[in-house]
């Protein structure tokens, strides 16, 4: 009874394991047993970055003797463990060339060496049920890493050979064949695509693993399409799990025993001596019960993602497994490779709040994309948003922490500030006399990069005619560059006119500036016309007067008549 009680622990969960009495660690079995076979996931993960990469300080402090990542790897290191490994490790250490610290390239060069099966996880450990969730798998990977790349630490570009694939995949990319060995004491070359600096040579492909218990049954076609084939879910997410592996019809689910795992968990991060060995116990009885039950049935144990990441005893854990006979451990490749019986993801309650934050953030990314249309490289401006995306899903940031909220928070006000970067300089109101004249219009950018934006106005009657529309105009990083819109006033009278900025896309950039003219083509005319006619007038009278005032000097004197008059004749 003792066995089939313990047999029954993985279907109770993790409460349910404690409140089972320890019994005596098992070190034989009847010559009819057959082992369990045990595969352990483990996690290579980094507690998440604002900005989706490790800068180089902090890679230092992670790669030093006692830091996270080579305690990690130093747990992990050639035992049976199948390793999920964060892209972003490697694209952080990759982006920085030959100014990565070498205590990093050490540690992937190490890495690089380990014996273990590793698969990919989704850049910064994204959540792809919270992405297929939102429809919005497609943008699980980085869009590219040229904004955080100096070419100086780097040596000339390698141009690549293509290797073909089986299939579209979203963690396997093909392999570069100039890609340089990790850890080569030669200057890399400069990566000229995501896919160079992501490159790895993945012993598993194609595997998803998010949260626990996260998926939906709707999410499953969502994960196919994005080019996955097997699913890391929790025994109490599928409806069967009495195989480590399951049919869930498009995809192969991968089912995480709740209770083994929540075991393995405490043998893992226990600290003192006395409570690590009362885990192992208490594991040690449950695979005996599963061994008495289903003799040679595959399990599969994970890891969570567990910050701090404090202890990881995965030595003892695996020292201890080889001195029991109950079960034996083995890799991914064997799991996937026994009987698949039929299964469907059990429903799990949705958070109403959790998933509007979701399509908040997409909805915020995809403005981002249509605003960076103006940018002469839009890739320039979404990239490094994108790896902030991905490091917001991070399956850390979503074991129900309250930080959350407060980065999604954070990251919604960036994008508004990032979409309110090129705009319209409010300009003051204007009059148009008669003719042709301009109306300016400033734009400012503060990108670091350069945009180009096409200016519009329009008049709200027929009063002023704008002659030219879609005025391209380029605006430098950080700086502000006017247009001049030409118009025509045709009558008197005031008009409001709207004047607008697009992109190349005819994405509208920005709020719209109202702009009053006061229009009077006629009082131009009219003003002329009085000032000739006072011009006239007043040089005109004083001609006039000057003539009147020289007549009386040019008569002769009246007295000089007679004296002409008396002169002798020859």
């Amino acid at each position: 009874m003792a066995a089939v009680a313990l047999a029954l622990v993985p279907t109770l969960g993790a409460a349910a394991v404690h409140e089972v009495s320890p019994v005596s660690r098992v070190t034989s079995r009847s010559a009819e047993g057959t082992p369990v076979s045990l595969a352990v996931l483990v996690p290579l993960t980094v507690r998440p970055t604002a900005s989706g990469l490790i800068d180089a300080t902090t890679l230092a402090g992670y790669t030093a003797p006692l830091g996270v990542l080579t305690r990690q790897l130093d747990a992990v290191y050639d035992t049976p463990a199948v390793i999920g490994l964060d892209p972003m490790i490697i694209a952080s250490i990759r982006v920085l060339g030959t100014s990565a610290p070498q205590s990093a390239i050490d540690w992937l060069k190490r890495l690089h060496g380990a014996s273990n099966e590793i698969f990919a996880l989704a850049y910064a450990d994204a959540d792809v049920a919270s992405l297929a969730r939102v429809d919005a798998l497609a943008l699980q990977a980085p869009i590219g890493f040229d904004f955080a790349i100096d070419p100086g630490h780097f040596g000339a570009a390698v141009t690549a050979s293509p290797t073909p694939t089986a299939s579209a995949s979203a963690t396997a990319s093909p392999t570069p064949s100039a890609s340089p060995t990790p850890g080569s004491p030669t200057t890399p070359p400069l990566p000229t695509t995501a896919a160079e600096v992501l490159d790895w040579t993945y012993t598993l492909k194609n595997i998803a693993w998010p949260a626990d218990d996260t998926v939906l049954p709707g999410d499953i076609a969502a994960m196919t399409a994005a080019g996955y084939q097997n699913v890391v879910l929790s025994s109490t997410n599928v409806s069967s799990s009495i195989s480590g592996a399951v049919n869930l019809g498009s995809l192969q689910g991968i089912v995480a025993d709740s209770g083994i795992s929540s075991l393995v968990r405490d043998a893992v991060y226990e600290t003192g001596s006395g409570a690590q060995e009362a885990a192992l116990s208490r594991l040690n009885s449950a695979l005996t019960g599963l061994e008495a039950v289903s003799p040679g049935r595959t399990v599969v144990a994970t890891l969570d993602r567990h910050w701090p990441l404090g202890s990881l005893n995965l030595d003892a854990l695996f020292t201890d497994l080889a001195a029991q006979t109950s079960a034996t451990t083995v890799g991914m490749t064997a799991v996937l490779a026994g009987a698949h019986p039929a299964a469907q993801v059990v429903q799990e309650v949705d958070d109403a709040t959790r998933l509007a934050q979701l399509h908040s953030i997409v909805d915020a990314t995809r403005l981002e994309a249509a605003f960076a249309t103006a940018a002469t490289d839009a890739n320039l401006v979404l990239e490094p948003r994108r790896l902030q995306l991905l490091s917001l899903l991070a399956v850390t940031w979503l074991r129900g922490t309250n930080d959350w909220s407060t980065e999604v928070g954070a990251f919604l006000a960036d994008s508004v500030t990032l979409r309110d970067s090129v705009k319209i300089v409010s300009g003051s109101d204007l009059f148009v006399g008669a003719g042709q004249t301009n109306i300016p219009v400033t734009v400012s950018n503060a990108l670091r990069y350069p945009v180009t934006v096409y200016v519009n106005v329009a008049s709200t009657n027929s009063r002023l005619q704008v002659q030219k529309q879609n005025v391209p105009l380029k605006v430098e990083p950080g700086s502000s560059n006017k247009a001049a819109i030409p118009v025509q006033a045709l009558s008197d009278g005031k008009v409001i006119t709207t004047v607008t900025i697009s992109s190349v896309a005819q994405v509208q950039l920005g709020a719209p500036d109202y702009v009053t003219i006061d229009l009077q083509p006629g009082w131009e005319g009219v003003g002329t016309t009085v000032i000739v006619v006072l011009l006239v007038l007043i040089f005109g009278g004083g001609i006039a007067r000057n003539i009147y005032k020289r007549r009386p000097a040019r008569k002769p004197p009246a007295d000089a008549a007679p004296a002409l008059a008396e002169q002798p004749r020859d």
